[in-house]
């Protein structure tokens, strides 16, 4: 008997000698625990909007740090309670919990229970790879028992709680909080703290968002342990119970799908690196309107698809094809590996009356278009997966909308596509196409400059230009085929006659408008070429908006821009832009410039916009094969460029114009950018003043012949009226505050688009000022 036993002693002797050179060979490199002690997490990086509301956030693991301070006592002690009830009284590791959940594995064949402790998880989260091991494990109890030696059970709480993966991408209990129930985790209740403490066992099973029962049950689960260590009493229980999960709701699903994100990431990256903007907890406070942001990205969409149904899906060319196909092959898709929302290339395998079966690898699909077009059998489409085997077609129409704040250059809205899952390609800034008429106010803005007027007479005719692009003679043409003849200044641009247009420019000559397009924010060098008056030349949708909003800001350019300010984590400020604005154009003229844009609204081709309930000014674009729809214009305060066309020059449809294809776009934008119905005018500009004109004459209008208000720098109206007599100046003018009307609630277009009243009182002052400027004529 003392044999055995003392070989049964020698065997555990060796078995334990054995064993411990085995701890001590895998744990002698293990990291040293007291490194934690400068830990910095990765935290998310949040994009805030001009109002520093949450636009966005940039992670790899979306984190905020909180101290343990910070945290309530029912969220620390739901954790501890579930995760690790001898929390606060063991050394790291719950030697019979290990004990326990062996017996238990043993029992089962199997890994039924881990029995690690908080301190345990800590380690293996900060330390330590996933894998389910024995030698792991080792390393795992080793490290949790360092950590209660460095570490305050405060200190190591804190660190769990801010490491934890929570689901739903969430790391640690305050994005958690954010994720499921839209507040701070200092803002969570006992009942909703339960919820998250119910998470760390298996945070997709019990995610509340993909399954409610199951997380509501571990809920119940969480509070019933709670109640066992005397941490609530039974009332609190019974009322948690009682009262269903309550979530925020998930705001976005694909974090990245956006253009402007993507713009603010790579800013980021190229000015800090990528784990800065990734894991660096930075708040980049930026010059986007989220609001409308989101309904321009919505409308955008619609208006695309309702475009494309409009005018028939387009032929495909072959490098359209080629280029769609490699696409397609590249794909890797089953039934199973379908995700919502993704887009994909699909291939068309047959058409019948609208309805379009096709093939995404190993995936059969079909949907409904309304104008099928040129689309044929063996062509390559861009279609969505909705959910339950639905899908939808999506257009090859592509757009570029951006809104600037004129007075500072933020970019409110900017959106580069359709949608940036089906292209990357940010037409906002990097697309550059012909803008059509939209480049003519240069070319008047010049002629303002130069002494022209509102009234002066161009004329629309038939005359030829030699083409030095094309080395040969042109004769420029009217978009309906006809001439006018003899026309004003005003009527030429509201109509956006070309060969007026082109009569103007050969009569200022270039270097004026050359000098105005770089002034106002063009940055492409501009050809000496007559069709550049009909917009020949390629630009970016980011200058014409930025050539606009100066026109808008009354020839104060402002160059546009996109972040205000970057903090680091600590507070620190990284980066600072304030608005860089410079007067580049006189106010008087840019004020007629503006008027000039009113036209265009208001009788011209852009009428459709008329109706709005702010008084708003731009002009169409379109090139002369319909491949290009533009409209840019602004209201008092806010510019807006809209472009519409495909990626690959080609007919949108015949009589697809800018006032067709893309002011409609602009005008449901420009509306929703002013639903609050504040009230708004354009300035009345010092150095200018509105006069009556007889439309006949062009003269000073009098009782005999009533007309209208045009806008003029002082000292370049006409003097005389339409009857041939002096004009009595000291009657036409009035008051700046007298002919603007107070603003009113809810008032009517009419009056949100005040015009200069007939016989208006005086102001004794400017009286005087006008009569020295007559008689120095």
């Amino acid at each position: 008997m003392n044999r055995v036993l003392l070989l049964i002693l020698g065997v555990f002797s060796v078995f334990f000698l054995f064993f411990g050179v085995y701890v001590f060979i895998i744990t002698r490199d293990l990291p040293d625990v007291r490194q934690l002690e400068n830990w910095k997490p990765p935290e998310a990086s949040v994009i805030l909007d001009y109002q520093d509301k949450i636009y966005n956030e940039l992670y790899v693991q979306k984190r905020y740090y909180v101290p343990i301070s910070k945290i309530p006592d029912y969220v620390k002690k739901a954790f501890i309670a579930t995760e690790d009830k001898t929390f606060y009284s063991n050394p790291g590791i719950d030697v019979f919990g290990i004990l326990r959940a062996a017996i238990k594995n043993i029992i089962k064949m199997g890994a039924a229970e881990g029995g690690s402790t908080i301190s345990q998880q800590l380690a293996k989260n900060l330390f330590l790879t996933p894998e389910k091991s024995i030698s792991r494990k080792i390393k795992e109890i080793v490290l949790a028992i360092r950590l209660n030696k460095v570490y305050s059970k405060d200190k190591i709480l804190e660190m769990y709680l801010n490491q934890i993966y929570l689901g739903q991408g969430s790391y640690g209990v305050e994005a958690a909080a954010r994720t499921y129930f839209g507040k701070s985790i200092s803002q969570v209740d006992l009942c909703e703290a339960a919820v998250l403490a119910g998470l760390p066992k298996a945070p997709s099973k019990y995610n509340p968002y993909v399954n409610p029962d199951l997380a509501e049950k571990r809920k119940q689960i969480v509070l019933q342990r709670m109640l066992e260590e005397g941490y609530i009493s039974n009332d609190d229980y019974q009322r948690c119970v009682e009262r269903p999960i309550k979530l925020a709701g998930i705001v976005r699903s694909d974090n990245f799908n956006d253009y402007f994100t993507e713009m603010i990431r790579q800013w980021v990256v190229d000015r800090y690196g990528e784990d800065a903007v990734s894991q660096g907890g930075l708040k980049i406070y930026t010059t986007i309107d989220t609001v409308l942001q989101l309904y321009a990205q919505k409308r955008v969409q619609q208006w695309l698809e309702e475009l494309q149904n409009r005018v028939g899906f387009p032929k495909l060319s072959k490098e359209d094809l080629d280029y769609l196909k490699e696409r397609y092959d590249n794909q890797k898709v089953s039934p199973d590996t379908l995700i919502k929302n993704y887009i994909y290339v699909a291939k068309v395998n047959q058409i019948n009356r609208g309805k379009i079966k096709f093939s995404i690898d190993q995936v059969e699909g079909e949907a409904f278009v309304k104008n099928v077009g040129a689309l044929k059998s063996g062509d390559y489409i861009y279609v969505k997966y909705l959910e339950n085997g639905s899908f939808k077609i999506l257009p090859f129409l592509e757009t570029a909308v951006v809104s600037i704040d004129s007075k500072s250059g933020g970019i409110r809205v900017l959106i580069g596509g359709y949608e940036f899952r089906k292209s990357q390609f940010n037409r906002v800034f990097q697309s550059k196409r012909q803008p059509g008429s939209a480049i003519k106010p240069i070319i008047y803005m010049a002629a303002i400059l130069n002494g022209y007027t509102q009234i002066s007479y161009l004329e629309d005719k038939p005359i030829s230009f030699w083409d030095y692009s094309q080395n040969k003679e042109w004769v420029p043409k009217n978009y309906d085929g006809n001439y006018y003849g003899t026309v004003t200044l005003r009527k030429a641009l509201a109509k956006s006659l070309n060969a007026a247009t082109v009569y103007l420019l050969s009569q200022i000559d270039f270097d004026p408008v050359l000098s105005v397009a770089y002034k106002v924010g063009i940055k492409q060098k501009l050809p000496k070429y007559y069709s550049l008056a009909l917009g020949s030349i390629e630009l970016t949708p980011i200058e014409l908006a930025n050539a606009f909003a100066t026109f808008g800001n009354y020839g104060t350019r402002c160059e546009p821009y996109f972040i205000r300010k970057v903090v680091d984590k600590e507070g620190n400020i990284l980066y600072q832009q304030e608005p860089k604005c410079e007067e580049v154009l006189p106010k008087p003229e840019s004020a007629v410039m503006v008027d000039l844009l009113r036209a265009v609204v208001l009788e011209g081709t852009a009428v459709k916009a008329s109706s709005m309930s702010v008084p708003v000014a731009g002009k169409t674009g379109t090139t002369n094969d319909y491949s290009d729809a533009w409209f840019a214009g602004f209201d008092p305060d806010l510019t807006t460029v809209v472009w519409v066309g495909y990626d690959k020059r080609k007919t949108i449809g015949k009589g697809i114009t800018g006032a067709e294809g893309a002011l409609p776009l602009w005008i449901d934008i420009m509306t929703y950018a002013n639903r609050s119905g504040t009230y708004k005018e354009f300035p009345k500009v010092e150095g200018t003043v509105y006069i009556p004109i007889d439309p006949i004459t062009n003269k000073v209008s009098n009782e005999n012949c009533p007309g209208r208000y045009i806008l003029f720098v002082e000292g370049t109206y006409p003097t005389v009226d339409c009857d041939g007599n002096q004009v009595d100046f000291s009657k036409l003018f009035a008051k700046p505050e007298e002919s603007t009307p107070q603003p009113q609630e809810n008032p009517s277009p009419e009056e949100t688009n005040p015009q200069p009243q007939e016989n208006p009182s005086t102001n004794e002052n400017e009286k005087d000022k006008i009569l020295d400027i007559l008689k120095n004529r």
